[in-house]
């Protein structure tokens, strides 16, 4: 984006650029700037361990502790009813470990390669450049 912008200001100032053509190109780059600056944001503040280790804990006591609450209403559903719950808990405290870090290269992070490839084509077939082939899946995950 920094070799971007310099190219336009250079444009700019040898007069081969109009002062509001790069001006309405500099906005989507200041926009693309913005959104870069909250991704690295995002990739470089992690979750607090203390934070992830309450949470683990807290989902544990508890699924432990609801038989004793539902028992008496509930009688002989109650370990149906709290292996429902429990697998819910337990299941959505995985999902939050899972999507701490969306910007990583296991199978379940974000496809960014995939998807920078995918805006090269079009920007290739936009200026009638050959376009590359697509990106092909490895073990049916794109990466």
């Amino acid at each position: 984006l920094l070799g971007l912008a310099g190219w336009l200001r250079a444009r700019r100032e040898a007069g081969q650029l109009d002062p509001m053509l790069a001006a309405a190109m500099e906005r989507p780059l200041a926009g693309l700037t913005d959104s870069l600056g909250g991704c690295e944001r995002i990739a470089g503040t992690p979750l607090p361990f203390t934070y992830s280790v309450i949470i683990h804990r807290t989902v544990y006591l508890y699924c432990f502790l609801l038989p004793f609450g539902l028992v008496d209403s509930l009688s002989l559903m109650t370990p149906l009813i709290v292996a429902f719950v429990a697998y819910t808990f337990i299941s959505l405290e995985a999902l939050s470990d899972e999507l701490e870090e969306p910007f990583g290269t296991m199978p379940n992070d974000l496809a960014l390669d995939t998807m920078a490839a995918m805006i090269e084509s079009t920007l290739r077939e936009m200026l009638g450049e050959p376009v590359p082939p697509a990106p092909e899946p490895v073990d049916f995950v794109l990466r």
